[in-house]
């Protein structure tokens, strides 16, 4: 069986159980910033991607593509990696994709004076002084259970390059590579995932104020004819890039207590959730922390966090005392001290309406001594309670979607209320895909109600179809429902296909919402067993329908908006019908022309329904009208 294969369809059970529909995912595209001006560093140079994500650190690096995150190849060396891809600048897949290898991104440092040292006294450096570059690579595609990994296994054509700059020759020399390979052969023949690498630079001719180094990835795409499925894939990550002098090839072992895995929410079930919704009862009672000792013996640290309000003042703090860290090496073992891999949640959010964002701040230190690297101790959470749940972090590490022969394919997502809201829209997350096949198929907004806990009565359902339109990078697009919904209780929302195509939705590996994921191919409400949190967020309120973007539809275009007095309409359609109504469902005005009197319409926010009258297609687009 070809194993890239498999994980970029991710066809977790055959066909007899399931009935005719499978749920897949397949790997999530990365956007990329703009190149950075080049800039000339002194030694040591060190990266282990723990503070910051997105953009590869402009200070450092000289490159307009790999992507940093704090979750995506979880346990890493340290807190934060930075992924190759198969992606460019802009989000999409190179221009050069395809089934034979191409060229994927590129890291590339800035100018290295690897011909001095400067401190503590300026010195030439010489070949017999152990300059070193090391760093820890590992292959996309996880391990263990398929229906749990995450991004997307490079293949044995493919592969994962170094290469040095020489600047005497203005070339650059390929130094290193290893081919495509899964991770649990590497764990197999090494008893690890991440392997580590270390290189000497003992030819003069590196030796010189002009020299750089970068890493760069070949991809190749599957002969895969299905719409919607090519996206991103052939990942790898890299963390801990380290070049220096007066090193050793084992010296992997280094002065460094540090964070592994991302801060946590400090709710039960929730990584955001609305300030209305709120009660202390959805706080965790503790939480837990991956905390790693890189040095060669134990190490006395000091576990502390505090809770922050949206002004920076400390309103709770926890201090878990001083405990001794374990070795990492050679057994891979974590500090588990309960006081700080496992502390208790001392505090609860106060109650209220008003939107809020708490910022929980998380430090592991020496409690004798800092260490070699400080910017790993520290790790943050934001705590988010606005008008909004969200089971994901904000990061796609996949796609995910429905494909089956059958007419009707549903997809449903849960949230318990514990208050009745008005329902007003639906964020969803579209992946980017292999020519945008996937941009302007349909669907429609769906809201169940519950069911012995699966989903039961169809409580709304879109009159018009909408368009999947692909917003960027983890950007959603804002749906507004036709018009706002009261629930309360368990409700579930999601959407209805109008054909069987594989619609690619953002898919977040690092938290597990599979208990509260159901779809329906045949008839029958299935629970996802795929590990990960749909990027689709359910909207609260009127403050929900201002703010974020809707996806716009190429046959509705209206302005000025906001408007005063004329709304005016720019479609190809030759003949409409136009209706504008308000957020309950009521209409306010109709016609057929270009443009539609508002002057007598009372200031507040509308949707614009558009039918068109030869081809019975329809479109919505917001208006705001100001006066």
């Amino acid at each position: 069986m070809d194993l890239k294969k498999s994980i970029l369809s991710l066809v977790l059970l055959c066909t007899a159980w399931w009935g005719r529909g499978q749920e897949r995912l397949s790997p999530a595209a990365y956007e990329h910033p703009a190149a950075k001006a080049a800039i000339q560093l002194q030694l040591p140079f060190f990266d282990d991607f723990s503070n910051y994500s997105g953009a590869p650190n402009p200070a450092l690096w000289a490159t307009d593509q790999a992507f940093v995150s704090q979750g995506y190849a979880s346990p890493a060396p340290t807190l934060g990696v930075v992924t190759l891809d198969a992606v460019g600048p802009d989000g999409r897949l190179h221009p050069s994709a395809g089934v034979s290898p191409f060229s994927g991104d590129t890291l590339l440092s800035h100018t290295l004076r690897l011909d001095s040292v400067f401190s503590p006294i300026r010195k030439r450096l010489q070949p017999s002084d152990s300059l070193y570059l090391s760093f820890y690579y590992l292959p996309g595609g996880g391990s263990g259970n398929m229906w749990e990994r995450e991004s997307d296994q490079p293949e044995p054509q493919d592969s994962l390059i170094l290469e040095f700059f020489n600047p005497n020759l203005r070339q650059w020399t390929q130094v290193w590579a290893v081919p495509g390979i899964s991770v649990d052969t590497l764990i197999a023949h090494t008893g690890h995932a991440w392997q580590y690498v270390s290189l000497p630079i003992t030819d003069p001719r590196y030796l010189s104020a002009e020299f750089r180094f970068r890493f760069r990835n070949i991809c190749s795409l599957d002969d895969m004819s299905k719409t919607g499925l090519i996206g991103n894939s052939d990942h790898w990550h890299l963390d801990y890039i380290h070049l220096s002098h007066n090193r050793r090839r084992d010296d992997q072992k280094t002065f460094d207590v540090a964070f592994v895995d991302p801060a946590p929410s400090l709710l039960q079930r929730y990584q955001a959730m609305p300030a209305r919704q709120y009660q202390p009862s959805d706080m965790k009672s503790s939480i837990d922390l991956k905390i790693t000792n890189l040095y060669t013996t134990p190490v006395a640290v000091r576990y502390t966090y505090a809770v922050l309000d949206e002004s920076g003042t400390e309103v709770a703090h926890y201090d878990g005392g001083n405990d001794n860290a374990p070795c990492y090496f050679p057994n891979g073992t974590y500090h588990t001290a309960q006081a700080h891999a496992n502390p208790p949640v001392n505090y609860q959010f106060p109650s209220s309406t008003t939107p809020s964002r708490y910022t929980i701040r998380h430090v592991v230190r020496g409690s004798v001594t800092s260490d070699d690297h400080p910017q790993n101790d520290t790790a943050l959470f934001t705590q988010v309670l606005d008008n909004y749940y969200a089971y994901d972090d904000g990061t796609a590490e996949n796609g995910y979607g429905l494909t089956s022969t059958s007419s009707k394919v549903r997809l449903a997502y849960g949230f318990d209320l514990h208050r009745s809201d008005t329902l007003t829209a639906l964020d969803i997350c579209f992946n980017h895909t292999r020519n945008s096949e996937t941009e302007g198929l349909r669907f429609y907004l769906c809201v169940w109600t519950d069911d012995n806990g699966h989903p039961g009565t169809l409580l709304y359902k879109d009159t018009e179809r909408r368009r999947v339109v692909p917003a960027g990078l983890n950007r959603f697009n804002r749906y507004l429902l036709e018009s706002p919904l009261v629930v309360s209780g368990p409700i579930y929302v999601g959407l209805e296909q109008v054909t069987s195509d594989y619609l690619n939705l953002g898919f977040d590996r690092g938290h597990d919402a599979r208990q509260h994921t159901y779809y329906q191919t045949s008839g029958t409400w299935q629970q996802s067993i795929l590990r990960g949190a749909l990027m689709m967020r359910p909207y609260f309120g009127r403050a929900a329908t201002v703010g974020l973007a809707q996806a716009d539809d190429p046959i509705l275009r209206v302005y000025p908006n906001p408007a005063s007095s004329t709304l005016c309409i720019d479609s190809p359609s030759e003949s409409f019908q136009a209706t504008l109504i308000d957020l309950q469902g009521r209409s306010c005005c109709s016609g057929t022309d270009r443009c539609i009197d508002v002057s007598h319409i009372p200031s507040g926010l509308y949707l614009l329904r558009l039918l068109d009258l030869h081809t019975g297609r329809s479109a919505t687009s917001r208006v705001l009208i100001a006066h």
